[in-house]
């Protein structure tokens, strides 16, 4: 065998002659009923927070978008008052359909709004989805006019 391997079995024999591990101390507590129902209130109570802190931070982000929009809107309308025949009526057309999509969004809010705990994470996917549609549009009418 190796020399290296020698040294390292002598190494070993000499840090381990008279090692004198203390014994290991398990302490075993009895976990009871009204441990169990506190540490979830405290779950349940934490976890209620958080969700409401989240629906607090949505229903402000997308009442910011919805003002930026309104703003956005208006500027459009102003730029179609400009506007003659086929254009116009295309205007016409795109601020129609881009004000029935705003007005969802905003219903989405109020529906987010009012909602309650568990109800409004359900209602966040439509809100969130209901702005992306509102969005889009925004962004085509603007590109085309």
């Amino acid at each position: 065998m190796p020399r290296s391997w020698w040294l390292l079995s002598a190494a070993v024999l000499v840090s381990c002659n008279g090692c004198t591990q203390a014994p290991v101390e398990h302490t075993v507590r009895k976990v009871t009923t009204e441990d169990v129902r506190r540490d979830t209130e405290k779950a349940v109570d934490t976890a209620t927070r958080a969700a409401a802190q989240s629906k607090e931070d949505f229903e402000t982000r997308l009442k910011a978008h919805l003002a930026e929009m309104d703003e956005e809107i208006g500027r459009l309308h102003e730029k179609g008052h400009a506007l003659k025949d086929e254009a116009k009526a295309r205007w016409k057309e795109k601020m129609a359909d881009l004000e029935a999509k705003q007005k969802i969004a905003s219903e989405k809010l109020d529906e987010v709004r009012t909602s309650t705990g568990e109800a409004w994470g359900h209602l966040e996917k439509g809100a969130q989805a209901a702005w992306e549609d509102v969005r889009k549009a925004l962004q085509e009418a603007a590109k085309e006019f």
